[in-house]
């Protein structure tokens, strides 16, 4: 359990903003940043392969360093937690996202497009495979592909067995599939009013988790160990017994 220092289980709200984010993200490079997906690279790759057949390999390059900074994000979420274990990972996933954002919001009007396509596509991969399962369950909060496969399986199979726990799975995935969608339409609006500047609305929505994440480390230096006490389910707050499942395709895939 995410936070297991609270008498309640934060995990799923932290996922849904996460999700706002990504949501925000997806919006955010392709309203205001000539109309590229960031989040995900198979558009990318598809409209990359297109500029290089049409002898437009230049127009292309914003999609090769969209891939390439996607690449290096996976590559340090699947080196970074196994080489340096202290660190806490996913506290400082919300730390460098913050920080990038505030960086993209200062950017001079003139700047290219490239240092936001590049920021952003890292920032997704980071987020990407280092929040990777909510209870368990595979769980993306940068795209909705997955994630509504995985809505409708379940809801069938609930249907099949009747099994109660079926339909929360589902109704899971609905759930992060809406704090996307909440997320893309906030972005749309907040585009639309303050421009460049609306992707301070993501650091905003992330100091929260900051927050949550360093409680979650004071309080629980501070309790007293408890015999017997085992944890049900890795902690997204610290190092996962096996990093292996976030250096492997996953399920998650677009």
């Amino acid at each position: 359990m995410l936070l297991k220092n609270f008498k309640i289980d934060l995990t799923p709200l932290i996922y849904a903003i996460f999700a706002v984010v990504g949501g925000f993200l997806e919006v955010y490079t392709f309203v205001l940043h000539g109309g590229v997906f960031c989040n995900a690279q198979t558009g990318n790759v598809v409209m990359l392969v297109l500029q290089l057949i049409h002898g437009e390999g230049a127009a292309g390059l914003r999609y090769l360093y969209s891939i390439l900074a996607y690449l290096f994000g996976i590559l340090l979420t699947a080196i970074v937690p196994d080489r340096l274990p202290k660190i806490n990972w996913p506290m400082a996933v919300a730390v460098i996202e913050i920080l990038a954002f505030i960086v993209l919001a200062v950017l001079p009007v003139g700047a290219s497009d490239w240092y936001t396509y590049a920021t952003v596509s890292f920032l997704c991969a980071v987020q990407y495979n280092t929040f990777t399962k909510m209870h368990g369950n595979p769980m993306a909060t940068t795209f909705c592909t997955n994630n509504l496969r995985q809505m409708c399986l379940h809801f069938v199979r609930g249907v099949r067995s009747r099994e109660r726990a079926e339909f929360f799975k589902s109704g899971a995935y609905s759930f992060i599939v809406l704090c996307f969608a909440a997320g893309a339409a906030i972005g749309v609006l907040a585009a639309e009013r303050l421009g460049n500047w609306c992707i301070l609305v993501c650091a905003v929505c992330l100091l929260p988790v900051l927050a949550l994440f360093i409680a979650d480390i004071a309080i629980g230096r501070k309790r007293p160990p408890v015999a017997g006490e085992k944890d049900e389910e890795p902690s997204p707050s610290g190092k996962e017994p096996s990093q292996a499942e976030n250096t492997l395709p996953g399920k998650n895939d677009r």
